[in-house]
Formats: C-alpha cells, sequence, structure tokens
C-alpha cells in the first residue's frame, strides 16, 4: 500500500481505530467537526462528521456487538492550551453510524472523554476535567443503553493527562500522568461500582497511552525530550522523539510516534524491551494511530495538516 493522504479541511486528524472506523477531528475553517471515516485498504469508504454550534472533537472509540460507541469533546471552544467550555462526549452508533442514543457529561466545568473500556453490560470511560485552574482525570461506567452508572473524580493537580483504561488480570485499570512539582505516572485501580481500590506511582514521565502485555501495564509518550517506553521490567528511550499509540501484536509491541521530525514506527520486544525493528515514514509528522499492518498520522502540506497512511508490513 503506497503512502496515501486524505484532507478534509484545513486540519484533518486521526484519532483512534476500532475495526474498520476511525474517530477523529476536522477544523474546516470555522470550526471543528467529529470524524468518523469507515476504511478499506486506506481508502475512505464512508465518511460522517458529528457536529454543533462550537467546536466538537472526537477522541476513542470502541466496537460492540452491534455498532461503536464513540468518546470525544463537544460544545468548546478549542485553543492551543487545550480550549475552554468543553463536555465530555459519548455516543452510540449502531452498525449503520446512525445514532442510537448520547450523552454530554459536565464534572468540573471543562471535560473531555478519551478511553473507553467495554466490559459485559457497557462501558468504562475515562478522561480529563479542569476547572480552570487545576486539572484532574475522571472514570465513569456506561450502561449500552446509554444510562450513566456513576462518575468519579480522581484527584487534582497542577496538570494531568490521561494515558488510557486498561484490563489487568480482569480489573480495570486507569493510567494518567499528574505534575505535582514532578511528573509522575499514576494507576488508578477500582471496583466495578465505582469504589477506590488503590492509587499506585509507577515512574516519572509524561505518558499519552497505555497498553496491556501479560499482565502487566505498558506506556508510552516521552522522558524529557526522548521518545519513551515503559513497563515494570524494561525501559526503552529514543533522542528527539514521543509515542503517540500502541499496540500489543504476536511476539511484541508496535510503538508508534515521531522521532526527530519523521512519523516512525517501532516493534519492541514486550519480554525484555529489545528493538526488533525501526521504520521511519512520512517526514514533518508523526503517527496518531496504529493498526497492525499500517499506521495512520499526520503531517504538514501545504499550510494544511493533512491525515496519512501508509504500510508497515515491509
Amino acid at each position: 500500500m503506497p503512502v496515501k493522504t486524505h484532507s478534509f479541511g484545513v486540519e484533518t486528524v486521526p484519532v483512534a481505530l476500532a475495526g474498520d472506523l476511525l474517530v477523529g477531528s476536522v477544523h474546516d475553517g470555522k470550526a471543528y467537526k467529529l470524524m468518523l471515516a469507515r476504511l478499506e485498504g486506506g481508502e475512505i469508504k464512508e465518511l460522517k462528521f458529528l457536529s454543533g454550534k462550537k467546536d466538537w472533537e472526537g477522541h476513542s472509540i470502541s466496537k460492540l456487538k452491534d455498532g461503536y460507541l464513540i468518546g470525544g469533546a463537544v460544545d468548546g471552544v478549542a485553543t492551543a492550551d487545550g480550549g475552554e467550555g468543553w463536555k465530555a462526549y459519548v455516543v452510540m452508533l449502531d452498525e449503520s453510524l446512525n445514532v442510537t442514543w448520547k450523552k454530554k457529561l459536565r464534572i468540573l466545568g471543562n471535560e473531555a472523554l478519551y478511553s473507553i473500556l467495554p466490559i459485559r453490560d457497557g462501558a468504562f470511560i475515562a478522561g480529563e476535567t479542569s476547572n480552570g485552574k487545576e486539572r484532574g482525570l475522571f472514570v465513569g461506567r456506561i450502561t449500552l443503553e446509554g444510562k450513566v452508572l456513576w462518575l468519579m473524580k480522581l484527584g487534582l493537580w497542577s496538570d494531568a493527562v490521561i494515558s488510557g483504561l486498561v484490563e489487568l488480570n480482569g480489573k480495570p485499570v486507569l493510567a494518567g500522568s499528574v505534575k505535582e512539582g514532578k511528573w509522575e505516572v499514576k494507576a488508578f485501580e477500582f471496583t466495578e461500582n465505582g469504589e477506590p481500590v488503590r492509587e499506585s506511582e509507577l515512574t516519572e514521565g509524561i505518558s499519552l497511552t497505555a497498553a496491556e502485555i501479560g499482565g502487566r501495564i505498558v506506556v508510552g509518550g516521552y522522558k524529557g525530550s526522548d521518545l519513551w517506553v515503559w513497563s515494570e521490567s524494561w525501559e526503552v528511550t529514543l533522542p528527539n522523539g514521543v509515542v503517540t499509540s500502541l499496540l500489543p501484536v504476536e511476539n511484541g509491541l508496535l510503538a508508534g510516534g515521531e522521532v526527530e521530525g519523521k512519523a516512525t514506527v517501532i516493534k519492541l520486544d514486550s519480554k525484555g524491551g529489545g528493538i526488533l525493528w525501526r521504520r521511519e515514514l512520512w517526514k514533518h509528522g508523526w503517527v496518531e494511530v496504529l493498526g497492525k499492518s499500517f499506521a495512520l498520522g499526520v503531517r504538514e502540506e501545504d499550510g494544511k495538516t493533512v491525515m496519512v497512511v501508509e504500510d508497515t508490513s515491509q
């Protein structure tokens, strides 16, 4: 599959993939819209947008038996430092991408939903929340009919960035980085009923994504100016880069992001952390989403931010 680009405005950003459905955001020159794109061989076979009077962004997706759960942020105003007035958004779509139900959630006044972890009768949802001065994380549980069973705020710090929800040994865990003097990666364990179990400090650094391998959590992001992937038994860094996506695969772990201005994918030995291979993809951009044989991301092109799809199987 050759490199392919897609552009639907001044900015087209893929964010998350489930099956053949991609979620992301498009800025049409006036406002952001939540993008839904059905892919086949790197080509977009179906395209749909969800939007309102203000900015709408797509951040997460999960495939269910009879449709999809989409998470994001709506009714806000996007700015360079994250924006204001956002409501966390979760919407159920059927297989034809029709809206079955939707929910807008408020906690402290500025929220975004970044992670969805399906369970037998619904899903756990998680994201970031802010009161304008401090930032926190939140987690909740929602049914397949759209009923919010509970929402729980997890702390307030000078800054906070979610990594994501993972399932460890049958139990939900939320990972995120919080700043109170220094950046620390924490894991928050809780019950299905929303009762806190344990809060653990994993390591120092800024984690943007998380995955589960062999019953253990792996996080990726950056430490200082270096690309960084961490697990309990190993750690990998590359100069001048960042990890934005992790994908467990057979016999390893894929990490996608950017190194020295080039979109990059590396495959790691999940047991020892060794780099099995490294592939530099397109220039002037980075990877946002990983599939087993392709990478999606963005690059700057003629004054626009365009979406890029490239084969990584060779």
